[in-house]
């Protein structure tokens, strides 16, 4: 392995490890290794454990809820991502619409008889808009004798188009041209006409948190005539990344070894004259469905009077995610599992059903899960007092910039709609009770799979972070931290349980 220091145009890279695909350098620049296993971490996960879970006395009992056991659940969900990508799919995971998806959901609705939960169903539906989909595309650095003896054609294997790119007659070629950082004030006063535009971007944790200047700023290269737009993402390795959208000209999103060797060459290419200039051919085989059909499964657990038919309790993990999704959201549906199983035992149960639902199409344009639950279940869901929603919950933390992977599961948001005081408390309770890795301030957002609650007009609840895996290759199995699921477990169960003892009252004080 040799190990080279690229200086791309705005900002320095990390050293990055590469191997050439084969032929010779490009201007001295060699090109980066075969991606190898895309299943397998990014980040050295080997020697890292996090403490073992916090159980206070009398709750040994409760062995559906041990990190153990739910392990089994994560590696059968994460098993259906790598069931797609055996298939063939170029974006594999559990994508709602698609076999992977209803495969999880048909499993998820098996888990919730097994357990013995009621009215257990797998309720389809019609998608509400059209979805932007790729099947096939390459992303192409053209080779020429002038880049050096014995250099050919490189093809950059961490390339993912971006939501919404199409290329008319389905391929482009044009020369490359750099522009700078997305985080520059202004971008540089350079001649992005009939060329394709590459920008670079270094997340401060996942690539969630560079949309809208990325793709505000591909838009500006498309008005001034870039023909498209391709994003270096500074990250680690060579992820692939499934973020940003909308971007007004073919985009692609570039790993960071790729984009090393990418930016490298365009740099040693720019001091050697119109002779030297780089091209790239992009090829993207894309359209949009309008044929899909969503799926969430869903089961009751009746109160421990044997009722179904008053107040509820929603507890909600959306089943669906990009690559193989361990902790997007394989973590939060592994211990929705756990939960229902704690609970249907009649020696668990509350004073308030639980409906737990594993929802579709958190990924997926028009077919989004918990509105489509609500919609169809109007009287089901009208007797919920609150919504519990599981998601991104015990990844480890994966510190961006060292990418060193520390024993503590990632710090998360907690987010409760309408802050009523009690919600508040309890949360703090059991984040002393279960040592849960909450952010210590509470506030009222609560994005994602939520906001197809809000109808409700009941209380939503939910931790979650966005870390530096969210939405990547690089989001696996092993990043996943054992006793983390078991203190999310632990904790969303002592959360519901107090939450059933509770009157409305307390629980949503601003109800009139």
């Amino acid at each position: 392995m040799r190990t080279l220091l690229l200086a791309c145009g705005v900002a320095a890279l990390a050293v990055i490890h590469v191997q050439p695909q084969g032929g010779g350098a490009w201007f001295g620049v060699l090109p980066p290794f075969a991606n190898g296993d895309p299943n397998g971490p990014v980040v050295d996960l080997r020697t890292v454990s996090a403490p073992v879970a916090r159980v206070p006395g009398g709750e040994e009992r409760y062995t559906d809820l041990t990190g153990v056991r739910i392990r089994r659940d994560l590696e059968t969900i994460v098993g259906f991502s790598r069931q797609s990508r055996a298939a063939g799919d170029r974006v594999w995971g559990r994508v709602t619409g698609f076999p992977a998806g209803l495969a999880t959901h048909a499993w998820a609705a098996e888990q919730f008889r097994a357990a013995g939960l009621q009215n257990v169903q797998v309720q389809r539906y019609e998608a509400s808009a059209p979805m932007w989909w790729a099947t096939d595309w390459e992303v192409r650095i053209v080779a020429d004798p002038a880049y050096g003896a014995g250099s050919r054609d490189v093809v950059l294997e961490s390339a993912v188009p971006t939501s919404g790119s199409q290329i008319p007659g389905g391929s482009i070629s044009a020369p490359l041209v750099h522009v700078g950082s997305v985080a520059d004030a202004a971008l540089p006063a350079v001649d992005v006409r009939g060329k394709i535009a590459v920008q670079h971007l270094k997340p401060e944790s996942g690539a969630y948190s560079e949309r809208t200047r990325t793709t505000e700023r591909a838009r500006e290269l498309t008005k001034r005539g870039a023909v498209a737009v391709l994003n270096v993402i500074e990250q680690t390795a060579n992820m692939r990344v499934r973020d940003f959208g909308n971007c007004g000209a073919p985009c692609f999103n570039i790993g960071t070894a790729d984009g090393a060797f990418l930016e490298g060459v365009i740099k040693q290419a720019g001091g050697r004259g119109p002779a030297a200039e780089v091209r790239a051919q992009l090829r993207l085989v894309a359209t949009t469905r309008s044929d899909l059909t969503g799926q969430n499964a869903f089961g009751l657990i009746p109160s421990k009077l044997g009722s179904i038919s008053g107040e509820s309790i929603i507890v909600n993990a959306h089943a669906d995610g990009w690559y193989d999704a361990a902790g997007d959201n394989a973590d939060g549906l592994a211990v929705l599992l756990a939960m229902a199983r704690h609970f249907s035992r009649q020696e668990n149960r509350l004073d308030r059903t639980l409906v737990f639902v594993a929802s579709g199409g958190h990924h997926s344009t028009g077919l989004n899960g918990p509105s489509n639950f609500v919609r169809l279940n109007r009287d089901l869901a009208g007797k919920a007092v609150l919504v519990l929603n599981l998601e991104h919950i015990a990844q480890f933390q994966i510190v961006a910039g060292s990418w060193k992977a520390q024993p503590a599961e990632q710090p998360m948001n907690f987010g409760i709609s309408n802050t009523a005081a009690f919600l508040m408390d309890l949360g703090k309770r059991g984040v002393e009770r279960y040592a849960f890795n909450l952010n210590p301030t509470f506030t009222s957002s609560v994005p994602g799979d939520l906001g197809g609650y809000e109808t409700l007009n009941v209380p939503r609840v939910q931790a979650i972070h966005s870390g530096p895996m969210y939405h990547t290759s690089g989001d696996v199995l092993e990043s996943i931290s054992v006793p983390g699921l078991e203190r999310a477990a632990r904790f969303y169960t002592y959360f519901v349980t107090e939450v059933a003892r509770a009157s409305r009252s307390v629980i949503d004080p601003q109800r009139k």
